[in-house]
């Protein structure tokens, strides 16, 4: 069972990366929207698409990350870490 202060971090985990997808995902968004102006020049078109590419590979990594960290968590690796 999850302590309080475990339940705390996992919660402020999972809020930032939350938040970090949110605003990758509103780039990404923004990126691909200027994809779609009338007669842009086609790498400008290319590297828009990229941009919003590299956004989304973000978001999923971040969430990789933050299945780590659960795990650090639930191992109490920094409860550990605290009493030194």
């Amino acid at each position: 069972m999850l302590s309080a202060s475990q339940r705390r971090r996992k919660r402020q985990a999972a809020l930032s990366v939350f938040l970090f997808a949110l605003f990758q995902l509103a780039c990404a968004g923004c990126f691909a929207a200027l994809c779609f102006i009338p007669d842009l020049p086609r790498p400008f078109v290319w590297l828009f698409a990229a941009l919003a590419g590299v956004c989304g590979l973000l978001v999923i990594s971040a969430l990789v990350v933050l299945k780590e960290r659960f795990k650090e968590i639930e191992g109490g690796e920094y409860d550990a870490a605290a009493e030194y």
